[in-house]
């Protein structure tokens, strides 16, 4: 409960509670929580605060507003921590992934390539990620045609570092940027939404143990989906 003493922020205290009983399963996904004015009364603070407080859930994704029908607790997000695939990441959280290819052809090598690839004869993949029937990330992949051979959609529908491993291909590092876009009309076809959803998006290049660039991926995830934690360690800035 609420210890009005406490130099903790009552907002604070009201929100890990809310958390504590979401993981607790006394409300479940999907489910509306209660309501501003029955929060207020349990917990004998205003409603001002519980306003606060649900809305750094909202924010967190923890928690999505419905207009006229109340305030409700949301999927999980998934959270990626170390370098791995994103098929790797959904398998340890126990969720489904399907991968939906909307894009698979063999292109000239981008001029913006020039300088990462040796090799004229690109294989761009653009594919869907789907997450318990939510679009979660849409993906953006180039590969030399020389690294893999032949490649099949079905090929594509799993994770591209077990591809790649089994050509050969051990992935080791990579070297990426991320920022923030706007939503458009353009990626609510994407990810199948009305409403603006906040976006994050990640250019990757991912690395081989002797320095070679396998492949590049350009990918825009839904942040309210999907979490990536970065450990930082303390090296030289590069400002662009």
């Amino acid at each position: 409960m609420i210890n009005k003493k406490s130099p903790i922020p009552v907002y604070y205290q009201l929100e890990e509670d809310i958390k504590r009983k979401i993981e607790q399963g006394v409300w479940q996904v999907g489910q509306c929580i209660s309501s501003e004015r029955e929060l207020a009364e349990e917990y004998g603070v205003s409603r001002m605060t519980v306003r606060q407080s649900l809305g750094e859930l909202v924010q967190d994704g923890i928690l999505v507003r419905e207009k006229g029908r109340g305030t409700f607790v949301c999927k999980p997000k998934v959270k990626q921590r170390d370098m791995m695939s994103f098929s790797e990441v959904i398998a340890k959280s126990g969720r489904t992934l399907k991968t939906k290819i909307i894009e698979f052809q063999i292109i000239d090598r981008p001029s913006e390539y020039d300088d990462i690839f040796k090799f004229n004869k690109l294989y761009k993949i653009n594919r869907l990620r789907i997450v318990d029937e939510d679009i979660v990330a849409n993906e953006i992949v180039y590969i030399p045609c020389e690294y893999c051979g032949v490649v099949t959609e079905n090929m594509l529908e799993g994770s591209l570092f077990k591809m790649l491993k089994s050509l050969g291909f051990d992935i080791k590092s990579s070297d990426a940027s991320i920022v923030a876009v706007n939503m458009n009309e353009k990626y609510r076809k994407i990810f199948k939404v009305n409403n603006d959803v906040p976006l994050l998006r990640t250019k990757s290049k991912f690395f081989t143990s002797d320095d070679t660039v396998i492949y590049v991926e350009d990918s825009v995830y839904r942040s309210d989906k999907y979490v990536l934690e970065v450990n930082i360690a303390k090296r030289d800035a590069k400002i662009k």
